[in-house]
């Protein structure tokens, strides 16, 4: 089973990390969204069974449960800021009259913003010099309040369509289409017939094909994107029994298991926190 990874306590959660090291981050995901900017390295990012080669300054936006990873080459620094934002931090400055939700509704998970004299561009820069030449009690308060003027920024080039969308390297179309399916299906039948029969190939070949091209197996994706359906559903104090079959789950047993397999706990105890952490 993939791992769900990080943790987040309050609302935002900032980080700035540059090291040298060759690394394929395994694929995992988070229940909260995630911006990343990324200023150096050898680095392709993989969302959702699709690649890209990143370029300096460019933004990775990851919502939250989608799976990711970086591969990294480890003949340059890999340097970046990263955010773990909740909805709360999202929600908070809506009602004040920001609305940041464009954020997490572009068309490529990694936006290319024009390395020349401009708002975000040189809200980026002031960031990652704060990161490098700040220091003392004030320096939390500077960073998320420049990381704030950031995400405005972000959210302006995105609605004025003033931000570059980059597009993936080769990729398998049938997988695609059958990520979206899957999506847009988890209430319903998802077993290995139904879906071959989507794509018009064996059962057989349908996993060889979706554990090659997206590096994890089909029954396991399916598994996690239900296990956070149920989560979503949960939060909204809803009966055990009704997210068990809300989420697509056949039997509650099957979903009992599936959670405390993943989480460790039952799902009447709710989902405890995770310590580990990628910096990916």
């Amino acid at each position: 089973m993939y791992e769900k990874t990080g943790y987040l306590t309050e609302p935002l959660k900032l980080f700035y990390v540059s090291d040298k090291r060759d690394w394929a981050c395994p694929v995992h995901y988070h229940e909260f969204d995630k911006v990343m900017l990324f200023f150096q390295g050898d680095v392709t990012y993989e969302i959702e069974g699709k690649s890209y080669r990143l370029q300096p300054y460019d933004i990775v936006v990851v919502p939250a449960g989608q799976m990711h990873r970086p591969v990294v080459g480890g003949a340059y620094t890999y340097e970046r800021i990263i955010a773990y934002i909740s909805p709360a931090y999202i929600e908070s400055y809506r009602q004040r009259g920001c609305d940041l939700s464009a954020l997490f509704q572009t068309a490529s998970p990694i936006l290319r913003q024009p390395q020349e004299e401009g708002s975000l561009y040189g809200a980026s820069c002031r960031l990652r010099q704060a990161y490098c030449t700040e220091a003392g009690a004030q320096h939390a308060v500077l960073t998320e309040t420049l990381f704030l003027e950031f995400l405005i920024y972000l959210a302006q080039s995105i609605q004025d369509r003033h931000i570059g969308y980059v597009k993936t390297g080769q990729q398998n179309e049938k997988i695609q289409r059958l990520l979206t399916y899957i999506n847009e299906h988890l209430r319903g039948e998802l077993s290995v017939p139904v879906l071959a029969e989507q794509l018009c190939i064996s059962p057989d070949y349908l996993m060889h094909l979706f554990k090659e091209e997206t590096g994890y197996s089909l029954g396991q994706y399916i598994t996690i994107k239900r296990l956070l359906l149920a989560r979503s559903l949960m939060q909204q104090d809803r009966p055990l029994t009704e997210v068990c079959y809300d989420s697509g789950f056949k039997q509650y047993s099957t979903f009992y298991r599936a959670w405390k397999k993943y989480y460790g706990a039952s799902p009447a105890k709710g989902i405890p926190p995770q310590t580990r952490l990628f910096l990916e």
